[in-house]
């Protein structure tokens, strides 16, 4: 099991915890106590909106089970075996309006699988090529990804540091999804569906996709898949060929000046293609939306003020103030 963790997801991860703990620790003792009570409002609000889904999930979407779907759920169970996962997680299969995509999800102690209806429809030639989506999610729960991502929240948003654990918890995930299916060549059907959409990547040339990989190593690319929680699709699809050849995968390098840009850069986990960046440039433009007003009357207030201190003097010292007094009146 330790091929179908990604070379450096481990690393990122012991960095991540040692820094969170560092942080936790901090708070706790600099808030002296008061952090718990925070973290207690935070808790119910996770389970409001965590419980919200759950419930659009089973009052919704269509359970997988032995009598509904049991196709899906042979599969489920076979994907679930072979990971070594003993307890199964429940499924369900959603229609999420042209959405093409699954997700792993997790409630207190349970977790969630969830199909959208559109991946199963367009893999209906190719159903073994579904292996692939359950084992990526599957690979989620098994490096209890799930479980260690509200621990590990505050070093997430450091730039690179934290998306650069997300990316490589994402290619763990394609090994684990790689290792689902019996024929390599359904991994790479199932990011090729994801490529060109529900019909097209039937037709679709995936060495001619794969080439495009080339493309990556531009400042641009390279910037903004440093501060994506994804891998660019070519650089996925890349790998699953050369793992499914028994060769450990070799991606072109990034430019070195995207790391530089990447540095001002947080996760925030947007998503991909730069999203903590445009959130980013939104909160400086509201900032110079606020101070920039706020400067321009602080320059109003001290220009009149030097204005009142230079005709202080004049004033005290005017004509008027140093009349002399009226003289005697002589008697007669």
């Amino acid at each position: 099991m330790d091929t179908l963790v990604y070379r450096n997801e481990r690393t990122l991860f012991v960095v991540k915890a040692v820094i969170s703990a560092i942080v936790w620790i901090a708070l706790l003792v600099g808030t002296v106590g008061i952090m718990l009570m925070y973290l207690l409002f935070f808790f119910i609000g996770y389970l409001f909106a965590q419980s919200g889904l759950i419930a659009y999930l089973k009052g919704t979407a269509v359970r997988i089970s032995p009598e509904q779907f049991p196709d899906l759920h042979q599969r489920l169970e076979h994907c679930a075996a072979r990971l070594g996962l003993d307890d199964v997680p429940e499924a369900y299969l959603l229609h999420a309006n042209g959405a093409f995509n699954a997700f792993a999800t997790k409630f207190l102690s349970r977790h969630y699988v969830v199909l959208f209806s559109d991946v199963v429809d367009a893999l209906d030639d190719r159903p073994n090529a579904l292996n692939f989506y359950l084992g990526h999610e599957l690979g989620h729960i098994k490096r209890r990804h799930l479980t260690w991502g509200p621990l590990l929240w505050p070093a997430s948003m450091i730039p690179l540091l934290g998306a650069a654990y997300a990316r490589a918890c994402e290619y763990t995930c394609d090994r684990h999804g790689l290792a689902c299916c019996d024929d390599p060549a359904d991994a790479r059907l199932g990011l090729a569906a994801l490529a060109a959409g529900g019909r097209r990547w039937k037709s679709m040339n995936q060495i001619s996709y794969m080439k495009q990989v080339k493309e990556s190593s531009g400042f641009w690319m390279s910037f903004h898949e440093l501060v994506s929680d994804y891998p660019w699709l070519t650089k996925r699809i890349n790998a699953m060929r050369q793992l499914g050849d028994g060769r450990e995968p070799a991606q072109p390098g990034r430019n070195v000046f995207s790391y530089v840009l990447a540095l001002f850069i947080p996760r925030l986990g947007v998503g991909g293609g730069g999203g903590g960046a445009i959130v980013t440039i939104a909160m400086i433009g509201v900032l110079a939306a606020v101070a920039l007003p706020a400067y321009k009357d602080y320059q109003k207030r001290a220009a009149l003020q030097r204005m009142h201190m230079l005709q202080a003097p004049q004033a005290e010292f005017a004509p008027s103030a140093l009349a002399l007094p009226e003289p005697p009146v002589a008697e007669e």
